[in-house]
């Protein structure tokens, strides 16, 4: 047997040419997601920059709590301050020779013209730190000195692209102010002028203590004496430490630097775990659509050996070894293919800003084979489901199946659609529908439909065979119509690709679009009040100071400054992340943030709530809300507020003092003004601050970056996809198309002409893609339109009509060229009367 399957795939390559297609791609796009998924998982955190400590002793930056008898952890954003006292226990542990204490804070050199310089590449957050803790560090001194009070030191990278060298004076943006320093002395690691992931300052013991804010990290390196024994040392330094601080040794000493330097992954996470759930959902359907396909096409074949003897067994066998083995040949061709792929889709997503520069392609090999076994199971797997309706048929009535083709199995295909359907009503109805939550239940709601449609296939295709088939012109058209519904199991087959690739990414990209509309809205009409907004030009924000400055403009009555934090509630038992701002106001404030209970005057003392998250938490105002902070600060304060516009702002408002207290690089991400500052103030505020970019009413550059990087990244997700699934169209048309042949040669016996069957085949292509788009559009209304309405109450069909117009203009015209450049390959190849082969 198994020679036979081999010996069948060897000789009728053509007809197993799709489905290798189908799988190998399959098993690039799975192989390559699996490889970006587990790279970004099992990237450093950042460099170590504590190379020459033998510990590191830092605050532990997570908030835990129980739950009956579990503990569920999240990891702060922020840094706890380590206990009092804490550096004269470590110091007493017999076997420590000295402990060092290191503080990181924001200090970020400005070029001559006030433009910010970013570290590592150019884009890497610059940390300021003693330079007493310099000795633990790579980084070596090339020339200068060590810094006195009101100078600098600058790593290589830094001071080349600042253009400055030692005996200069250099700017430096800090968290509270910009000041001038003298540059000391230039520093450089052994591998390069700086640290691949950020830039370092380095300043006197008293301006450090005077630049750190009271938010920024502090870690307290140990260095143990000669001879001592590190197992016993460390023993000590835990026990004088305490339960509450973490001793971290080796690769670990990298998370007790500041959060900012720490590489965060969770977009990157976010990123590829998005598409390789959409990845493995349209390679499943792809895989088993066509083997399942492929075998209705061989009925007649199939028919034959059961005719000659061949046991429901044996086909059955036969069926599974052809599958092993195109799967297998798929796999092999598709794994390298793969990895190449996701080199290639990681320099994409890093160019859109959605995956910081520093991820590197390491998956090693088990991406690779867990993607190659799966599809070779996926593959296996949909040949016995494929099997079984075949092997069960008796042998002179698989004889009659293979002319007639009947759908066969309604009952179960009934059965199952309709669970799929209640299954998705489910999602759609029960499920969180608002924000980046219901962008992914959207997903699965749409998944869960395009399968049903799938198993209902041959009753929605014969249907609209039935609606549209009279107005086919001509004989041709008839005889069309007449095909759609005799075979309309053939006719669903090569529709439901159709359907996976409109509905699947328009619901995609329409919800994305949609949410993303909602908070450029939401952001438009929240700063519409303002006459001026102050951002920071190339910076990750404007210092502290520059709030009171720019509210005591001549001219300036009202202003508000914001700076973005992050808060943490128990939900569901668990600790759970929300984004949030502290608010800087003076005057009547500008901000319009749709108030609906309460008022913003006593916000000094307490807190203001999205209208999302007092829902979800069941707050109203007067009542007390539990929190945690950056640092991890247990807070509880009185909700004084209510409010509308949280879309792409916060779920949270706290007083700025609060939020600056408890942050880590406290800095304002924009000031806003309520009326227009006098041109030579201005201009007076931007000597102070030189990287102060202002603009005219509603702009905040830092938001637009944000929102331009993550359209970016959602276009090129849905490019993918898109290519995907339309590789999936032109495979089953083309394998549809050469699967015909037989049928194209009759009717070219019986007397009809090339053009005959060229216009017959063109016009069942156009019921068929018509088909596949009805049902697709149909369940893209129903996705999209329950998203919609859950964000703002309205339901919408056409998010952007031009999008859906040309996603549906170029499934349709791609439908139709698949089966029309099908069609005529295989008609040249078709014998023609008088046993001709038209070439």
């Amino acid at each position: 047997m198994i020679r036979l399957a081999l010996a069948t795939v060897r000789h009728r390559w053509w007809s197993f040419a799709g489905t290798f297609a189908g799988t190998a791609l399959a098993v690039a796009l799975v192989a390559a997601c699996g490889t970006l998924l587990f790279s970004a998982l099992s990237s450093p955190a950042g460099s170590d920059r504590y190379t020459a400590a033998d510990a590191v002793v830092s605050s532990p930056r997570q908030v835990s709590v129980r739950d009956g008898d579990k503990t569920k952890s999240r990891p702060l954003s922020g840094a706890p301050a380590l206990p009092a006292g804490l550096a004269g226990r470590l110091a007493a542990v017999p076997g420590v020779a000295r402990v060092t204490k290191d503080v990181s804070f924001h200090a970020q050199p400005l070029t001559a013209k006030g433009s910010p310089v970013g570290g590592g590449s150019g884009g890497a957050p610059v940390l300021g730190h003693p330079w007493t803790s310099a000795p633990l560090t790579p980084f070596r001194l090339l020339s200068g000195h060590a810094p006195h009070t009101g100078e600098v030191v600058l790593d290589a990278g830094l001071a080349r692209r600042a253009d400055v060298r030692p005996g200069d004076r250099v700017r430096m943006a800090l968290s509270q102010e910009v000041a001038s320093f003298r540059l000391a002395g230039v520093v450089a690691a052994p591998e390069g002028p700086q640290l691949p992931w950020q830039g370092a300052a380095f300043f006197s013991a008293s301006d450090a203590e005077r630049l750190a804010q009271p938010g920024d990290a502090t870690a307290l390196a140990l260095r143990f004496a000669p001879g001592a024994d590190d197992n016993e040392v460390l023993d000590g330094v835990r026990s004088a430490a305490g339960g509450n601080v973490r001793v971290l040794t080796g690769e670990e000493r990298v998370r007790a630097d500041a959060p900012a330097a720490l590489v965060t992954y969770t977009g990157a996470v976010g990123v590829f775990g998005s598409m390789a759930g959409i990845t493995v959902f349209a390679a499943l359907f792809v895989i088993a659509g066509t083997i399942a396909f492929a075998a209705r096409q061989r009925l007649r074949e199939l028919a034959l050996l059961r005719t000659l003897g061949a046991t429901p067994r044996q086909v059955r066998r036969l069926l599974g070894l052809e599958a092993w083995a195109v799967g297998v040949a798929a796999a092999v061709a598709g794994t390298p293919v793969g990895l190449w792929l996701a080199g290639w889709m990681r320099d994409r997503f890093v160019d859109t800003g959605a995956v910081p520069a520093s991820l590197k392609v390491h998956g090693g090999a088990w991406p690779l084979l867990i993607a190659a076994a799966a599809g070779v199971a996926v593959a296996r797997s949909a040949a016995y489901f494929a099997a079984r309706r075949v092997a069960r048929i008796a042998p002179a009535e698989a004889m009659r199946e293979s002319a007639a083709a009947p759908a066969g199995g309604g009952f179960w295909r009934l059965l199952t659609g309709t669970v799929l359907i209640a299954g998705a009503a489910a999602v759609l109805a029960f499920t969180p529908m608002r924000g980046g939550i219901g962008v992914g239940m959207g997903f699965i709601g749409c998944a869960l439909l395009i399968c049903a449609a799938a198993a209902l296939g041959p009753w929605l295709v014969q249907a609209v065979g039935a609606l549209f088939g009279g107005l086919l012109p001509g004989a041709t058209g008839r005889l069309a119509a007449a095909n759609t519904r005799r075979f309309p199991l053939r006719t669903a087959g090569a529709a439901m690709p159709l359907t996976l690739l409109f509905a699947l990414n328009a619901t995609m990209l329409l919800n994305s679009t949609l949410l993303s509309d909602l908070t450029d809205r939401a952001a438009t009409a929240r700063m519409a009040p303002a006459h001026t907004t102050l951002s920071a030009d190339g910076g990750p924000g404007l210092p502290l100071r520059a709030y009171p400055e720019a509210a005591g403009m001549p001219g300036v009555r009202d202003a508000d400054a914001t700076l973005p934090t992050e808060v943490m509630v128990r939900e569901g038992g668990k600790p759970r992340h929300h984004p949030a701002q502290g608010l800087y106001r003076s005057g009547d404030g500008v901000l319009d943030l749709d108030l609906t209970h309460g008022s913003l005057r006593g916000l000094a003392e307490g807190v203001a709530i999205s209208e999302d998250l007092a829902d979800a938490q069941h707050w109203r105002v007067g009542d007390t809300a539990a929190l945690w902070l950056p640092d991890g600060t247990r807070l509880r304060r009185p909700v004084v507020a209510l409010y509308a516009r949280s879309s792409g702002f916060g779920d949270m408002l706290l007083p700025g003092p609060l939020a600056a207290a408890h942050t880590a690089r406290p800095l304002l991400s924009a000031v806003h003004l309520g009326q227009v500052p006098r041109p030579a103030a201005l201009a007076e505020l931007r000597a102070r601050f030189p990287h102060l970019s202002a603009g005219a009413g509603a702009a905040d550059s830092r938001q637009d970056a944000e929102a331009a990087s993550q359209r970016a990244a959602l276009l090129l997700l849905t490019g993918i996809s898109v290519v995907f699934t339309a590789v999936a169209v032109l495979n089953t048309f083309a394998m549809a198309a050469l699967n015909r042949r037989g049928e194209y040669a009759a009717l070219r016996l019986l007397g009809a002409t090339v053009r005959q069957v060229r216009a017959m085949a063109v016009r069942e292509a156009v019921l068929t893609v018509t088909a596949g788009l009805l049902v697709g559009a149909a369940i893209t209304a129903v996705v999209v339109g329950t998203f919609s309405r859950a964000q703002d109450g309205q339901w919408r069909l056409l998010v952007d009509p031009v999008q859906y117009a040309g996603l549906l203009a170029g499934a349709g015209l791609l439908g139709l060229a698949a089966a029309a450049l099908s069609t005529r390959l295989v008609l040249r190849t078709t014998t023609a009367p008088g046993g001709r082969s038209e070439q």
